[in-house]
C-alpha cells in the first residue's frame, strides 16, 4: 500500500474505535480493530450489479434473526453504476492516493464488488444488520467484537453490534444514501481495494474493500469523503 493509503485506513480505524468504545460503553484502546474499519454515514446514484447474490458466507458472528433483523429476508436491489474509472475521481491539488491505488480493476470485478457495497448499504437502509453483516469482511466482525468485549448483555453478534453502533436518527439518511450511491472505479492490490463511488451531493467516497475466497467484502462502515 502506499504512504498516503496507508494513513487514510489509520484514520478509519482510530475513527471506529473511538466510536465503537463510546457505543459499547468503554474499553481499552489497544483492542485490534482492522485496518480500514470506521462508523459514519456517508454514501450515495447507482449500479449494474450481478444482484442475484444474496450476499455469500455469513461472515462470523453475523447475526441471525431477532430485533437486527433475519437475512434470508433481505432482497437484494438492482442498481446501475456509471463506471468510468478513477480518473474522474481526482483532486487537482488533493490527495489521490486512493485514485492511484493499485490498479484499475475490470469492469467486471468492479461489478462484482459493487454488488458487496450495495448489498450492504441497502441492508443497513432497511435496518436489516444481520443481512449487511453477510457483505462485511470477516476482520471488521471480529474487530467489532473485541469492541464490544466490555459491553454487558444485549445482541453481541456483529448484527447486534452494528444496531448498537447506528443512530436510528441516520436511517432516512442512510436510505438516501444507498439510493444514490454510484460506482465509478474499482482500485485493486492483491486482495486489497478500494471501490471509489458517488454520493449523495456529489461527493465522491472510497469504500475499503477485502476479497474473501473470491467474494468481495466491505472492509469499513462507511465510505470516506475523497473531495
Amino acid at each position: 500500500m502506499r504512504g498516503g493509503s496507508k494513513t487514510l485506513v489509520v484514520a478509519l480505524a482510530a475513527l471506529l474505535i473511538a466510536v465503537g468504545l463510546a457505543a459499547c460503553g468503554g474499553g481499552d484502546s489497544s483492542s485490534s480493530t482492522p485496518a480500514g474499519t470506521e462508523q459514519g454515514t456517508a454514501e450515495g446514484t447507482s449500479s449494474q450489479n450481478r444482484s442475484e447474490k444474496g450476499g455469500g458466507e455469513s461472515s462470523p458472528g453475523s447475526g441471525g434473526e431477532g430485533q437486527s433483523g433475519n437475512s434470508s429476508a433481505y432482497t437484494p436491489k438492482h442498481h446501475h453504476d456509471s463506471g468510468g474509472g478513477s480518473t474522474q475521481f481526482k483532486v487537482k491539488g488533493g490527495d489521490n492516493s486512493v485514485q492511484e491505488f493499485g490498479e484499475e480493476a475490470d469492469s467486471a470485478e468492479r461489478d462484482a464488488a459493487a454488488v458487496a457495497l450495495h448489498g450492504f448499504l441497502d441492508a443497513r437502509a432497511e435496518g436489516n444488520w444481520a443481512a449487511a453483516c453477510e457483505f462485511v469482511a470477516r476482520s471488521v466482525v471480529v474487530g467489532l467484537e473485541k469492541l464490544s468485549a466490555h459491553a454487558k448483555g444485549g445482541d453481541l453478534s456483529c448484527a447486534g453490534i452494528l444496531e448498537k453502533l447506528t443512530n436510528p436518527i441516520a436511517l432516512t439518511a442512510m436510505k438516501a444514501e444507498a439510493k444514490k450511491a454510484n460506482v465509478g472505479s474499482l482500485r485493486t492490490e492483491g486482495g486489497n481495494a478500494f471501490i471509489i463511488y458517488t454520493g449523495t451531493g456529489g461527493t465522491f467516497l472510497a469504500m475499503p474493500m477485502a476479497n474473501e475466497g473470491g467474494d468481495w467484502k466491505v472492509s469499513s462502515l462507511a465510505g470516506t469523503p475523497l473531495n
